[in-house]
């Protein structure tokens, strides 16, 4: 049994040493292609890294001309002629506000939230019943303010009980304020509206898709800067310490519990503007578009397929999602696009644990050279 184990262990390991060579080859052969042009783009880099690095972190040419290429494909969307796509970057910005919130304070602590939908839920509800029950002519200056702050409010009457926990309770305990504020809406159908909502909404710059499209997108940009900045400060490493052994950052002196709550924060205020710019996309706010739990299911979907833990990773799976969603899948039946589409969400959860953007992204970081 010994010799048969042992001969098992030296073929296993015969096996992986051969695949890791494998692998390293091609890495290796591609390096010879990628590393020149790292070193062409490695000065702009550098520029970044000295400025800006300390904030949202460093990079290598190839990561660097990554992320720029993005932005300015981003930002030139509206100009391409394909008011389908330009639709569906409006979406694709306010659910990357989603991914991105929902990832701060799950992606970051571990505490995996289903409830967050409630958050941009009561924002949007905020803004529709200030509309429809107190004055139709407010505007967004007031509207908005109220709108966060009630999403802020919502976030801590769920954050502070449940915190506290740990495991599938706190799980539970979001999951059942979705199912709660569901509940109410009927009841409250004077002030709500019921199942069939409430309209009356103004659509944001709904004349000009150039900046309608801005009016997503900017706030989308701040935020991610934002969430960025708080990522890498000290609560950022508190709130990964936290994921990775709570009783160790316990011991050192440090209240865990303090650090949830502020994540919870965080991870509010961002939903609450998400909520707003979706009610006004719409022009509407009805329970099932806006408060269901498959709202905060897509959120978790979206951070996972682009890499939890990691901002940008949530904002790039948002992105994909949304366009396999409305661009690439279009044109087929409603039944057939959500198998498909989760079907490739599952594929890649299975080929790429880590998410796809940042496997792509530390790829990248193996490609090319140094940052100096």
């Amino acid at each position: 049994m010994s010799s048969e184990t042992d001969t098992g262990r030296g073929i296993g390991g015969r096996v992986s040493g051969a695949a890791g060579r494998v692998g390293g080859a091609a890495v290796d052969g591609l390096s010879t292609v990628t590393e020149p042009v790292d070193r062409a783009l490695r000065p702009i880099a550098t520029v970044y890294n000295r400025t800006l690095g300390g904030y949202f972190g460093e990079m290598n040419g190839l990561q660097f001309v990554l992320l720029v290429g993005a932005f300015l494909g981003l930002v030139t969307i509206p100009f391409w002629g394909n008011y389908t796509l330009v639709q569906a970057t409006w979406l694709a910005c306010i659910w990357g506000i989603f991914a991105m919130s929902w990832d701060i304070q799950s992606g970051y602590t571990g505490y995996i939230s289903f409830g967050h939908s409630v958050l941009s839920g009561g924002a949007a509800y905020t803004t529709a019943m200030l509309l429809n029950n107190v004055n139709a002519e407010l505007p967004m200056r007031i509207t908005i303010p109220i709108s966060v702050l009630i999403a802020l409010i919502i976030g801590l009457a769920i954050a502070l009980p449940s915190l506290r926990l740990s495991g599938p309770y706190f799980s539970l305990i979001t999951f059942v304020a979705v199912l709660i504020f569901y509940r109410l809406i009927r009841p409250l159908s004077e002030y709500t509206g019921g199942e069939t909502g409430l309209g009356g909404i103004e659509t944001v710059y709904s004349t000009d898709p150039v900046m309608r499209t801005y009016a997503f997108m900017i706030p989308m940009l701040l935020i991610a800067a934002a969430l960025l900045i708080v990522a890498r400060s000290n609560i950022g490493l508190i709130l990964v310490a936290i994921r990775e052994n709570e009783s160790a950052v316990e011991a050192a002196g440090i209240n865990a519990t303090k650090f949830k709550i502020w994540s919870f924060v965080l991870s509010s205020i961002p939903m609450g503007i998400g909520g707003v710019l979706l009610a006004h996309r719409f022009g509407t706010v009805t329970p099932g578009a806006f408060v269901v739990v498959d709202n905060s299911i897509e959120m978790i979907a979206m951070a996972v397929v682009g890499g939890m833990g990691s901002i940008l990773g949530p904002l790039g799976g948002a992105f994909l999602v949304i366009m396999l969603e409305d661009v690439v899948l279009s044109g087929f039946e409603s039944e057939i696009k959500w198998s498909i589409l989760w079907l490739i969400v599952l594929l890649i959860l299975v080929f790429a644990r880590d998410g796809l953007f940042r496997k792509l992204w530390h790829g990248l970081d193996r490609l090319g050279g140094d940052r100096r």
